[in-house]
């Protein structure tokens, strides 16, 4: 039988993947200038409120406020130093006073009339920054400037930072406008390349209530970011539309076979993927919270953006659906079924020898996907920065995020591979093209992601889908979606690790073999309500892929 050679050929894969990321690990290791990794919270987020009420209190007499906690991160900031090899520099002069990282904690007194965003060192508590976001008071009068300059030079010296190397600037507000006075001084000694600490101080009548360091990021650093931001919505859009056309095709493909059409296929993993988004969309809470700022309309914006984003899920659940029914119905059609049914007698074997192969076909991609990050960083100088939106830090559950590596799998393998190889199949005549011309779809559609440049990020996920394009042709349906399941849960639940606790880790460690555990109930399932025996072929043993 051909199966003992395959096996072999999967295993010198995953070997070849390990010993791949293993000395990729290496070299990144002997890299010399090597920036260094941002630190973990070591406070959390309830110390974090406590430390912005103790300093609105103190310095504003404001009593009794409300917090909310967000991670946030100095994104431009970070990209100019990445891009032009200034972390480690960053880090030794400024880092322990100026994180790049930090928690942003929005404070409100009990009587709605002000409101502050302090920003907490989240290693150590410091205060590094405040301003106040909104006064219920009404139009105050103006404080001279004289008498602001006076009081901004001694925060800045109470703050460590020489008066007499601070110059005075004018620079246009951006953003929310803030009402009273804004001055600005800019650093004259200690630059980060062309980047010069900044220092931001707000007034109301009569009093400081806004201080926050600043860092002026080339014009020509914010334009090619600019630009490359408006490639990746290009290509987001593109991937979008052509997802869109190819989910029509679906229902063209679907109305014109509805006879050989089988329309309950589909139906659970649709279900499990818009029971996980939906309930991810309510955990991502505190990311839309954060995005949608302060303000009384604040809670409003939040719950309206996860209504949007529910909308959503189901639409793409919609796409999802008929992906499915369309592109298992397709390949039955044309006598090459990908996707056994339940009641097939080698669903169970398939489920339980399609999650050893996704185990070994995903540490053999993790393997190539390393190489690819070396080769980008080292050839074609590709950086990355932290995505509060993203993050796990502003998430109501973090343990409860690596799920969605099964709402990627689901979704991605049944619109990119099990229907949109057959689509560009039936076009072209072709496996080679009908394979990368998904990837290169479903590649656009990651390039959102804070890397830059945002071709690299094309190319990567392209590479990956070709492989995976492969591994469907060959192996099926169930394979590929093992694969993709495994290879992100192995990532996410790594993730989970650098939270730090204990319970985070064991969890870590339980989405790493969430996939086996899947794969083994459900081939014990369905052993004991239908027959998962074949003539001639013995059932599933464990340890057999």
């Amino acid at each position: 039988m051909p199966r003992p050679k395959l096996n072999r050929i999967l295993l010198i894969l995953a070997c070849i993947g390990i010993l791949l990321y293993a000395v990729v690990t290496v070299l990144y290791g002997l890299q010399p200038e090597e920036a260094p990794a941002a630190e973990n919270p070591s406070i959390t987020k309830q110390q974090a409120a406590k430390y912005a009420s103790t300093f609105v209190n103190e310095r504003y007499s404001v009593k009794g406020t409300e917090t909310f906690v967000a991670y946030q991160s100095k994104k431009e900031r970070s990209g100019y130093l990445q891009k032009e090899h200034l972390s480690p520099k960053y880090d030794e002069t400024y880092g322990k006073r100026y994180p790049l990282d930090y928690y942003q904690v929005n404070v409100t007194d009990p009587k709605k009339d002000r409101q502050f965003e302090v920003e907490i060192n989240y290693t150590d508590g410091t205060v590094v920054g405040w301003r106040e976001t909104y006064s219920g008071n009404g139009e105050h009068a103006l404080i001279s400037k004289q008498k602001a300059d006076i009081m901004a030079k001694q925060e800045m010296r109470a703050r460590g930072l020489d008066p007499d190397d601070m110059k005075a600037i004018d620079k246009e507000e951006t953003g929310q406008q803030a009402s009273g006075l804004v001055l600005y001084y800019e650093k004259q000694s200690q630059p980060m390349g062309e980047a010069k600490l900044q220092v931001r101080t707000q007034f109301d009548d009569q009093s400081l209530v806004g201080y926050s360091v600043l860092f002026s990021v080339p014009a020509s650093h914010l334009a090619w970011l600019d630009a490359q931001d408006r490639s990746a919505s290009v290509m987001t859009w593109i991937s979008m539309g052509s997802t869109l056309i190819m989910t029509l095709a679906a229902i063209v493909f679907a109305i014109m076979y509805r006879k050989q059409m089988r329309f309950s296929n589909g139906l659970l993993l649709t279900a499990i993927f818009l029971a996980i988004y939906i309930t991810n969309n309510f955990n991502m809470y505190p990311s839309f919270r954060s995005i949608s700022g302060g303000g009384s309309n604040a809670e409003f914006a939040t719950w309206a953006t996860i209504v949007f984003m529910n909308v959503l899920a189901l639409a793409l659940g919609i796409s999802v659906y008929l992906s499915l029914v369309a592109g298992n119905g397709l390949w039955k059609a044309i006598g090459q079924p990908k996707w056994p049914a339940w009641k097939e007698h080698k669903f169970g074997a398939e489920v339980f020898y399609g999650m050893g192969r996704g185990y070994l076909l995903a540490l053999f991609i993790l393997g190539i996907q390393q190489v690819l990050f070396y080769t980008g960083d080292v050839q074609f100088d590709v950086w990355a920065v932290n995505d509060p939106s993203d993050s796990m830090l502003n998430m109501v559950e973090p343990r409860f995020f690596p799920l969605m590596a099964w709402v990627a799998a689901i979704s991605e393998e049944a619109t990119y591979r099990l229907l949109g190889i057959m689509l560009f199949k039936k076009l072209f005549r072709n496996n080679f093209i009908a394979i990368v011309i998904p990837s290169v779809i479903w590649a656009a559609s990651h390039t959102q992601y804070p890397i830059y440049p945002v071709y690299t990020r094309l190319v990567e996920v392209t590479i990956i889908g070709i492989i995976l394009g492969y591994v469907f042709l060959k192996y099926g349906f169930i394979t590929a979606v093992f694969a993709h399941a495994c290879m992100d849960s192995i990532l996410m639940g790594m993730s989970l690790f650098s939270l730090g606790h204990a319970g985070d880790v064991l969890t870590g460690l339980f989405y790493l073999v969430l996939p086996a555990l899947v794969g083994c109930f459900l081939a014990w399932l369905h052993g004991k309500r239908r027959s998962p025996l074949i003539p001639g072929e013995p059932p599933p043993r464990l340890g057999a892929l």
